[in-house]
């Protein structure tokens, strides 16, 4: 793994900016991949003139880490599909999803029967109140059912689960932990295209299963997002680093990584070192300081956490898809 700057060392004098890791509005499709932009210059460029952005213990040996139970034990169920190999043409952890809310980029793959699938998201991507200061269980969303765009799928999904939405129903208090850190959102796909749905995560693959529990200070992490502010170059696009903190009794995770999340970024994965599934990019900081010296802070919401929460409107049946890591 890459050499990483360890937040751990800075002193209480380092300042950082912090804040939700916006959507981006509506904006051209990055340029296609292509080698070569060093990654200093366009981070030097972006610290000038932008300054927000867009659990140790596994589940049970021997069962199905796919299956998300209720009560977070595994389930025991067989995936309902037989995805092949994946591409670049298939709706999979990764790619673009757009709202009239703005583009973010979506994570993991989850499924209820083998008739319901949905891409995850981030819950911020689809409200207007986004890094306005209210609180996001007291602040404005998108109402469910809204049209989703998802890209490489043939129709629009709808959005079918905010935590937004779900804390303000159950009457969470704005300011608790839940309010601030908990920032997840399905969108369901279209059923005519599920034959195009694939489990793999964009460069890495994975995840092989959800991480139980809390992972750890100093864990590796890794993540890939679509900002255009990553001018379509995969070493920017793609993201290591590692647990610097863990915060809000439970709920996010601070990460240190080697390019920054940006606009257009949030809401995609976060795995684990171990292939599972962590969490889902959700703030962006950026130290101030010199280039290459100041770290790059984003806030991860605990994936087990937001699952959990979200299973009683899935009558607990909400799963995780999962493949093989295959680059890390």
């Amino acid at each position: 793994m890459r050499h990483h700057h360890d937040a751990r060392s800075e002193g209480p004098a380092r300042r950082r900016a912090l804040t939700r890791s916006a959507k981006l509005p509506a904006l051209p499709r990055p340029a296609p991949r292509e080698p070569g932009l060093p990654s200093s210059l366009l981070l030097a460029a972006l610290v000038a003139t932008l300054l927000l952005g867009a659990c140790r213990d596994s589940d049970s040996e021997g069962a199905d880490p796919a299956a998300l139970t209720r009560d977070g034990a595994p389930g025991g169920a067989e995936q309902p599909r037989d995805f092949g190999e994946p591409n670049d043409l298939q709706i999979r952890p990764g790619v673009l999803v757009q709202s009239d809310n703005g583009s973010c980029t979506s994570n993991f793959l989850y499924y209820t029967s083998a008739e319901r699938f949905f891409i995850g998201a981030a819950a911020h991507c689809f409200s207007p109140d986004t890094n306005s200061g209210i609180d996001p269980c007291e602040g404005a969303n998108a109402p469910l059912g809204s049209s989703v765009e998802i890209e490489n799928a043939r129709q629009p999904g709808t959005l079918a689960y905010s935590s937004w939405i779900a804390m303000q129903e159950r009457g969470e208090t704005p300011g608790s932990n839940a309010c601030t850190y908990n920032d997840f959102a399905l969108v369901e796909i279209d059923p005519r295209d599920l034959d195009n749905v694939h489990p793999a995560a964009i460069f890495y693959g994975g995840p092989t299963g959800r991480l139980g529990g809390l992972a750890e200070v100093g864990d590796a992490v890794y993540t890939y997002g679509q900002s255009p502010f990553h001018v379509g170059v995969q070493t920017l696009q793609t993201k290591e680093g590692e647990i610097s903190a863990i915060v809000g009794e439970g709920w996010s995770y601070s990460v240190v990584t080697d390019n920054p999340g940006l606009s257009g970024d949030s809401g995609s994965s976060v795995l684990h070192e171990s292939g599972q599934a962590l969490g889902i990019l959700a703030t962006v900081g950026l130290g101030l300081g010199p280039i290459g010296q100041s770290p790059v802070v984003n806030g991860v919401t605990n994936f087990e956490r937001a699952v959990d929460y979200a299973q009683p409107y899935f009558g607990g049946r909400l799963r995780l898809a999962t493949w093989p890591v295959t680059s890390f």
